[in-house]
C-alpha cells in the first residue's frame, strides 16, 4: 500500500517504510533494523502523546461537570 500511495519512484519519493524495504533488499540488515526501530519508537511516542491528550481532556471535562 505504501508503494502505491507514494509512487515508489526511487530517489524521488521516499518514506520510512520504503527506505526500510530498500535497505533490506540491499542486504543492509542492521541499517534496516535501525530504521524500523526508529519508526516503531515514533509510533509509540505518538500513541503515548495521544493517550495523554485524551486523558487530560477527559479529566478537564469531568472536573467541570460538578461545578455550577
Amino acid at each position: 500500500a505504501v508503494s502505491v500511495v507514494s509512487g515508489h519512484i526511487r530517489g524521488e519519493t521516499n518514506t520510512l517504510p520504503l527506505h526500510i524495504e530498500i535497505l533490506y533488499n540491499e542486504y543492509q540488515f542492521s541499517a534496516s533494523f535501525a530504521v524500523a526501530s526508529l519508526l516503531l519508537l515514533l509510533a509509540l511516542v505518538t500513541l503515548v502523546v495521544k493517550s495523554f491528550i485524551e486523558w487530560r481532556a477527559a479529566r478537564e471535562q469531568s472536573d467541570g461537570e460538578g461545578t455550577i
